[in-house]
């Protein structure tokens, strides 16, 4: 949660929230405007008089308003998110002074660690990490999970994957084809059982839906496997 990508995604909801920025003339509020108030052109059919300029919310009365959304966060370093931003430097030093008293206190859940799997430069900064066995992790992830949504009281979780890109995992016949073996490979502490793929698995036993937000291979047989029974 604290590079680049996931200070800047919860920073830019939490200045919409705010109504703050670091632009003269720009609108308090610019996700919800485009959300749930701008109207915007859409093309209905093949024929070109057939277009509609309500807002994205009309096609969509599903997305939830940008100021109901709640962050949690993992990392395997324990900086908070100010410092996160801070150090990523995409945003304006205005917005960040702004910033800073909303997320200063935003701490990150220790998160999942293997060298094997990210540039050794990531190393130095990994001080939050999840201990024991991979069985372990995963039943800590599931913890957070529940924690999480019990003491926020919202509705859903969606889990984002922003972390670093890693290698490929190896699929191998008997480690991660089918859901059997790879739930078998956890509880051995198969090496070769990815960070990303031990995350989805508690998702998908949490019911919660995870996005992969790098390329790597999260999604081995085993565990398409294992959210098409779960139906999640």
């Amino acid at each position: 949660m604290g590079g680049n990508n996931g200070s800047a995604l919860t920073g830019g909801v939490i200045a919409n929230r705010e109504g703050i920025h670091g632009l003269p003339r720009m609108c308090s509020k610019p996700i919800t405007l485009v959300l749930l108030h701008r109207p915007l052109l859409f093309e209905l059919g093949p024929s070109m008089d057939r277009r509609s300029t309500l807002p994205l919310r009309a096609y969509f009365p599903w997305l939830i308003h940008p100021d109901d959304v709640v962050f949690g966060e993992w990392d395997i370093s324990n900086m908070n998110l100010a410092d996160d931003m801070a150090r990523a430097n995409v945003f304006d030093i205005d917005l960040q002074k702004q910033l800073r008293p909303y997320m200063e206190s935003m701490v990150p859940f220790p998160g999942i660690y293997d060298p094997d799997f990210i540039a050794a430069n990531q190393g130095s900064r990994a001080n939050n990490v999840i201990k024991g066995t991979k069985k372990d992790q995963v039943d800590q992830i599931i913890k957070d999970i529940r924690e999480f949504k019990e003491n926020n009281k919202v509705d859903k979780v969606v889990v984002l994957w922003t972390a670093n890109t890693k290698r490929y995992s190896s699929v191998v016949v008997g480690l991660n084809d089918t859901m059997e073996n790879l739930f078998a490979s956890v509880d051995r502490n198969e090496a070769e059982i990815s960070p990303s793929t031990l995350y989805a698995i508690a998702c998908i036993l949490e019911n919660v839906s995870f996005i992969n937000g790098s390329p790597q291979n999260t999604f081995v047989p085993g565990l398409i496997d294992l959210a098409i029974k779960r139906k999640t």
